[in-house]
């Protein structure tokens, strides 16, 4: 065992340096350990195009099929389609990506029949404690079989949202960043009859052009260009993946998960006069006081896929919106989506014949940071600083958020990397900068 299982194992999923923090030792354990855990004798097992993930095909499904359990492989799939079907079939489902991070890491999301998630509160550390107890066996190549397991995805995403309803004279640009959503996008382009132009949308773990990680603005300067020269409705980024997308409006502005939130749950407001929406601590304000004037019901939790599922199931909502570009669907078995999101936001442009940017335009959202990360030895103690530096109460329900009369912000530590991140809304640029300016020379 390769002794890193405090590193690689984070909060809601797995990751670690290939070869180095994350062998293929840990994966056969990992595996054999998942498959203890969950109760079906079938396991999903899908994967994004990291150069290292046939190497980690067989050493998890060797230490699966040490338990005496089977695998349904269902290939090379963004995350979300592994997770549609975890909930249409009704199988605990493996994922081996390590989402955006760089080339060199891989790791594993996992989930329990029904697209249920498992995260450090659901599942998660008990695999984890089960590892020591592991014997190591032989990694044995694993034989792919051909499955139509695809079509019941293709199928499940248009009973949700209709080919008909989206209007194909709709120009848009999508970039890839040489992740796995080029292994579906042609069938979905057919399906939809979608007008796009594309950037990087061949599959290369050495993601050779950018990194796969669209929070970061310097990765989405091409797609931002594209949208401009090619006088494009919209553009859309997904990250290495494909559970996540950001989205570029018309005249180039990237469009906030924030106001992606806003924006989907007040469509959605229109046709369910009982919306409730589940989001985390670092979703904007304004958009909540926006929602909240549309008469939605919202509830407030902690970052995390696992965190956002769990309480959506509890309270049967309807939608869900992170900061960070994630959005879940009750009708997606409560799972994040970015391909639905992708056709969630056509459709809104199609029925209302509006440009993005002037929808966003009228929700007159204050200045804003977006998401800045800062890499720093301990985050407990540069979260002991900056309480020191403001007076007043924080709310501490994930990392720190503080609530003033002019600005708001939440810091809080990465539960992938190690950083500090940190986000803040103001009522004036001046203000915000000043708010920020405090903040880093004091972490």
């Amino acid at each position: 065992m390769s002794n890193n299982l405090d590193i690689i194992f984070k909060s809601y999923d797995i990751r670690g340096v290939f070869g180095d923090t994350l062998t293929l030792k840990d994966a056969y354990k990992i595996g054999y350990s998942f498959s203890k855990f969950v109760e079906s004798d079938l396991i999903l097992i899908g994967h994004d195009g990291r150069v290292s993930n046939m190497e980690m095909l067989d050493a998890v499904t060797s230490g699966i099929k040490s338990n005496g359990k089977s695998i349904l492989y269902v290939g090379l799939v963004p995350t979300d389609v592994v997770y549609s079907l975890s909930g249409l079939l009704n199988l605990p489902g493996v994922i081996i990506t390590a989402s955006h991070n760089p080339k060199e890491y891989n790791g594993f999301k996992l989930c329990n029949s029904g697209a249920v998630p498992i995260g450090e509160h659901s599942g998660l550390l008990d695999i984890k404690n089960n590892i020591t107890n592991v014997d190591f066996g032989e990694i044995s190549s694993f034989q792919i079989e051909k499955n139509n397991e695809l079509d019941l995805y293709f199928e499940h995403i248009q009973n949700l949202v209709s080919p008909e309803k989206i209007n194909n004279k709709i120009k848009f640009g999508v970039d890839g960043g040489n992740g796995v959503i080029g292994s579906i996008f042609n069938d979905l382009t057919k399906i939809y009859n979608f007008n796009c132009n594309e950037l990087y949308m061949d599959i290369d773990g050495n993601f050779p052009n950018h990194p796969a990680d669209p929070s970061n603005i310097e990765n989405l300067q091409e797609i931002i260009k594209l949208v401009q020269d090619n006088n494009l409705d919209f553009g859309v980024a997904f990250d290495g993946d494909a559970d996540r997308a950001v989205f570029i409006d018309d005249v180039g502005k990237v469009v906030s998960g924030s106001m992606m939130t806003t924006l989907i749950a007040d469509y959605l407001s229109e046709k369910n006069d009982n919306l409730k929406v589940v989001y985390n601590v670092n979703v904007s304000p304004h958009a909540l006081s926006i929602l909240e004037s549309k008469g939605v019901s919202l509830f407030r939790c902690k970052v995390g896929h696992s965190n956002i599922k769990a309480l959506m199931k509890e309270l049967e909502a309807d939608f869900g919106g992170e900061h960070s570009a994630h959005f879940y669907y009750k009708d997606n078995f409560f799972a994040d989506s970015a391909i639905l999101t992708l056709l969630m936001l056509m459709s809104i442009v199609s029925e209302r014949g509006e440009k993005v940017s002037s929808m966003i335009d009228k929700y007159n959202f204050p200045p804003s940071s977006g998401e800045i990360n800062f890499t720093v030895e301990d985050v407990s103690i540069s979260l002991d600083k900056i309480k020191k530096v403001f007076s007043g109460n924080f709310d501490e329900l994930d990392g720190l958020s503080y609530f003033d009369d002019n600005f708001w912000f939440n810091v809080r530590g990465s539960n992938t990397e190690p950083k500090l991140r940190v986000n803040i809304e103001a009522s004036s640029q001046k203000i915000l900068d000043e708010v920020l300016e405090k903040i880093s020379t004091n972490i």
